[in-house]
């Protein structure tokens, strides 16, 4: 992440130049406003003309006008880049990671992948301003200063040197120390606290039901007490820090002070530049006052950075090919595919075919492998055996932004965005019009809600839909394979929450919609199943059983059992 830095910085180097050079420019302003002031007044003890004093007070006007204008010009520039560097983190660490989904909240909490996009990607603004600049901009004005003091004395050049030294090394590496693995369990505390979070709120219903309100409140404050502990203890360390920085700069013009006085009494140096030379050298130490901050940054920044960069090098399940290819024709094969995750086989030993305008339904219980199927056929994940082959060629062979392209998809668990009923319709298709978008809802069972509404396809659905039922989130997800003109339809439960009228007349829809396109339908309700062309029965990862609804009923096996034990549990 420093080299990704680093290359932005190079690219943007005529704008890091200005930003160091108006850093540097604010705080020699600020040595000259004290230094011209301190000249000023000694020489006007001296009651000299006024016409001798108004170079110097033109000085004085000149560096205090100028101090605020280059601060000014510093902030905006260093800010502006560093916008910009966050800008191309953000969009690089997109375009990374969405290929990488769902795959990867398998292996991740999805609190926890939310943390490091945004208060890890936030943490990152701090490098360039409070780690890298600093340091160069604290760098320069040490050496100016002590250049300019070199003119008036080399051992008060040297001495303001050690000070400095002492001020921008040696505390600040004291401190680094003291403070050591601090920054790093805040990055992960307040990562942990991210993801507890959103995953408390997420299943805000569920623990209100179970009356697990009580416990989850006892885990937010156990861990917002654990980076509060961790945050005092990083402002014991600043303020002491501050403490001794301030000291140190006190010592520092007294010393030089001292020093200076019996050359003055020696005639080595004219009394008049004693108050220039101390409010001078106490100035110069703002230059590395912000150092030690600095040291504590880059350990939280590094932090901070090493987690992104693990999200960065996560493994690319399905990685596009070099010379993709696009599918004329959408007939899918499915040849002795087979998939293993962690905890053991997903599917085994699958074979099946679905030709443009077959319909074929799959059902078998939960963790049969069911959903498996849907997400090696959207290229999700690649088969460990096996190959599965789109209009006569291997899928790998295309894009995995290729295969979504050409499919409308319900999956198990819908999602919908913290938007409008109108902005989420037209994921689907941007430019639908107002006819489309209702003609979609009403096919979906969901015109006559939406319509109800005072703001209509402008309401505001709330995160995660929090406003609609799980049957109306449902819907809408139905609604998007409407507008979406995708030849491949991937329904996994798609009326999963809805009552038996209601999904009959949503399946109805569903399979006119599909009746001229390739569908793969994902099922636990055995209903409309007469209505597809074949039902693949699977258990434990397995076919086991495969033909149309009448010939599985008149062979009595898994099929037929599990419309049995659907029809007893309606009856009751």
């Amino acid at each position: 992440m420093m080299g990704s830095l680093y290359r932005f910085l190079k690219t943007h180097r005529a704008q890091v130049a200005a930003s160091l050079a108006a850093a540097v420019c604010t705080i020699l302003a600020g040595i000259g406003l004290m230094s011209s002031s301190g000249y000023l007044i000694s020489w006007a003890a001296l009651r000299p003309p006024i016409l001798d004093l108004m170079l110097v007070i033109v000085a004085v006007r000149f560096f205090a006008l100028s101090r605020a204008a280059v601060r000014y010009l510093e902030r905006m520039v260093s800010h502006d880049l560093t916008f910009k560097w966050l800008l191309a983190l953000r969009v690089e660490l997109y375009r990374v990671l969405t290929p990488l989904m769902p795959g990867l909240l398998l292996r991740h909490r999805s609190g926890d992948v939310l943390g490091r996009m945004a208060d890890d990607l936030d943490a990152l603004q701090q490098l360039y301003l409070r780690v890298v600049a600093p340091v160069i901009t604290a760098a320069i004005v040490s050496i100016i200063t002590v250049a300019a003091l070199h003119v008036f004395s080399p051992l008060l050049a040297w001495t303001t040197f050690v000070f400095l030294a002492i001020n921008g090394i040696l505390l600040p590496w004291h401190a680094a120390r003291s403070a050591r693995g601090i920054g790093h369990d805040q990055v992960v505390a307040r990562a942990d606290l991210q993801a507890l979070l959103v995953e408390q709120l997420q299943g805000l219903g569920d623990l209100l039901t179970l009356g697990s309100e009580d416990r989850a409140r006892r885990d937010v404050h156990a861990h917002n007490a654990q980076l509060g502990r961790l945050q005092a203890r990083q402002a014991t360390i600043t303020g002491v820090q501050d403490g001794l920085t301030q000291l140190c700069a006190q010592l520092g013009m007294w010393t030089v002070l001292v020093l200076a006085i019996p050359m003055v009494a020696a005639g080595a140096l004219d009394g008049i530049y004693l108050a220039l030379l101390a409010l001078g050298v106490l100035t110069s130490f703002e230059a590395v006052q912000h150092l030690g901050p600095a040291y504590q940054f880059h350990e939280r920044t590094r932090t901070a950075a090493t987690r992104i960069e693990a999200l960065h090098n996560e493994p690319h399940p399905v990685p596009d090919p070099a010379d993709p290819t696009t599918p004329a024709a959408h007939d899918m094969h499915f040849k002795g595919v087979a998939l293993a995750y962690d905890a053991g086989d997903a599917v085994t030993d699958i074979h099946f075919s679905l030709p443009a305008g077959r319909r074929i339904a799959v059902v078998g219980p939960s963790g049969a492998g069911k959903s498996t199927l849907a997400h090696l056929l959207l290229r999700f994940r690649d088969p460990d055996k096996g190959e599965i082959t789109f209009d006569g060629r291997p899928l790998s062979e295309y894009t995995q932004e290729e295969v979504l392209r050409h499919a409308a998809v319900v999956p198990q668990h819908t999602h919908v965005f913290n938007d409008t009923i109108r902005a989420n319709l037209l994921l689907a298709a941007p430019h639908a019009d107002e006819r489309a978008l209702w003609s979609a809802l009403e096919r979906a069972q969901l015109a006559t809600f939406v319509g109800q509404l005072p703001e209509g396809l402008d309401t505001f659905i709330g995160e995660q839909g929090a406003r609609l039922s799980g049957g109306e989130r449902q819907r809408l997800a139905v609604a998007r394979v409407f507008l979406k003109d995708a030849p491949l339809l991937v329904l996994d439960e798609p009326t999963a929450h809805l009552d038996e009228d209601t999904e009959g007349r949503v399946l109805d829809a569903l399979l006119a919609h599909g009746a001229n396109r390739s569908v793969l339908w994902i099922t636990h309700r055995l209903l409309r199943l007469d209505r597809v062309h074949t039902i693949l029965v699977m258990d434990r990862g397995r076919i086991v059983e495969r033909g149309p609804h009448d010939k599985l009923i008149a062979a009595d096996g898994h099929y037929a059992r599990l419309l049995q034990l659907q029809n007893q549990v309606l009856s009751l």
